[in-house]
Parts: structure tokens; sequence; C-alpha cells
């Protein structure tokens, strides 16, 4: 069990770290940056962990490291850039106007939860470290279904952001709504493109059943309710409700699940 607590605290120093720099930075949206980091660090302690305890690595937990590292890189840096050019994300300038004590009200709402959350989403990675293997018929099935699922919503998140992207930068399309490529199946293909990533992480951990693999259930459960109803879709929606040109996009394209648009 020492994995979980090295784990814990080492995001525990990390998230202080990244508080620090938002202080010096008076930028709170370094937070979003420091997500996929975070993921990192808890892979990286695991696999440290493992290395000097034990004689052998799983494969299981090779893959679920090398996933992780792939995803948060990619994320953080995606993050950075966006950020370095827009300065700090609107959510946390009104956070720091409505907030009384905001230094103390952010350390505890924006960096202490957001390292709570973190460490229950990454419960896969830590627990593919308790689990032993078994190589049989559905150990490969279930390994296969767990990479196949990750790199599906790889895909969708690193290809959505992307097309956004690309598609911000065109002078033409100031003011309007994505809606072509990715976006024409589901109105939050990254979103979508994450809870799959960490549903085909839990299945790529439990590729030899346990209960105590059980736990981590909690992982893919946690991040598809957030990104879906609570920090990622309904805040996004928020800024174009009441707009005709979302309110056509939306009844006709799905709001999570990718789907063939409607006529």
């Amino acid at each position: 069990m020492m994995e979980f607590i090295y784990s814990g605290i080492s995001l525990f120093l990390f998230f202080h770290l990244i508080y620090l720099v938002a202080l010096i930075k008076n930028d709170y949206s370094v937070a979003d940056i420091a997500w996929g980091l975070g993921f990192i660090v808890i892979a990286l302690t695991a696999l440290v962990h493992q290395f000097i305890t034990s004689s052998s690595i799983e494969l299981v937990q090779w893959l679920i490291t090398f996933f992780v590292l792939v995803w948060g890189l990619r994320l953080s840096f995606y993050i950075f850039k966006r950020n370095r050019k827009q300065g700090e994300d609107p959510r946390y300038k009104a956070m720091r106007q409505n907030w009384r004590y905001p230094r103390f009200a952010a350390y505890g709402k924006v960096f202490m939860l957001q390292a709570i959350l973190l460490y229950i989403i990454a419960l896969p990675i830590m627990l593919a470290s308790r689990i032993t293997y078994q190589v049989d018929t559905l150990y490969i099935v279930l390994l296969g279904s767990g990479i196949g699922l990750w790199v599906i919503g790889f895909f969708f998140q690193s290809v959505g952001d992307r097309q956004l992207k690309q598609f911000k930068q065109n002078p033409d399309n100031k003011g309007k709504i994505m809606q072509s490529g990715l976006w024409q199946y589901t109105r939050h293909p990254n979103y979508f493109g994450e809870s799959l990533m960490w549903w085909g992480i839990f299945i790529l951990m439990m590729a030899s059943p346990s209960l105590m693999g059980l736990i981590g259930l909690m992982s893919p459960i946690l991040i598809t309710v957030l990104v879906r109803f609570v920090s990622g879709v309904p805040l996004l929606e928020k800024r174009y409700k009441g707009r005709d040109d979302f309110e056509a996009y939306k009844a006709r394209t799905n709001v999570f699940f990718p789907l063939p648009q409607k006529k």
C-alpha cells in the first residue's frame, strides 16, 4: 500500500509548488496546466516504487504509465500554449472577483480540490502495481479492449483540440461556433475523449479481474461525471446558451457521445 502513500505525498507537494507558481504569476489557470502533469507525477512515483520494491514490472503498468505520459504531456502543453496567448482563464478571473479572500479560497477550492479529485481518478494507475496479472484469453481480450478504448479516446481529444485550434485561428470564424470535423458528431469531442481514455485505462488495469481492482471503477465514473455534468460541458455551454446558432447546433448534434447529426 506504500505506493498509494508515496503517490499522495508526491501529488501533495507538486500541487503546493504549482500553487506557489500561481501566486507568483498571479494566474490561477496554471492549475489547468498542472492537471495532466499531476497524473504523470503519480504514474512515475508508482513506477519507481514498483521498480525499487519488486524484481519485475507488469506489462499493464508499463502501458498505463506510457499512456499517462503521452496524454498528460500533450494536454498540459496544449493548455500552456493556449493560456500563454489568452492569459488567465475568465473562469478564474471571475472567481478572483467573487471570493473575499481569493488566495485562501483558490488554495482550497481550486488547487487542493483538484489534487483530491486527481488522486481518485488516478486510482487505476496505482492499483496496476498491486495486481498480479495472469496471461489467458480474458487477459488478452481486456488488454486489447483497454488499449483500443484509450486510443479512440486520445484520438477524439487530440484531434478535437487541433480542429478547434485551427478553427479559431481563422479570422473569418471569429464569433462563430465550431460545427465541423469531430464537432459535427458531438459538441464536446475533447471531453468525450478524456472520459473514454479513463474507461480504457480502467479496463486495462482490470485485465486480470480482482475485487481490489474494482475500487478503480471510481476513476472513469468520476471523470465522466465531472466533464459531463460539473466542470466541463455545463460551463462551456452556459456561455452560448440562448444564441440562435448554438441552439440550432444543439438541436442537431449530440452533447457528449458521438452520433450522426439529426436531420
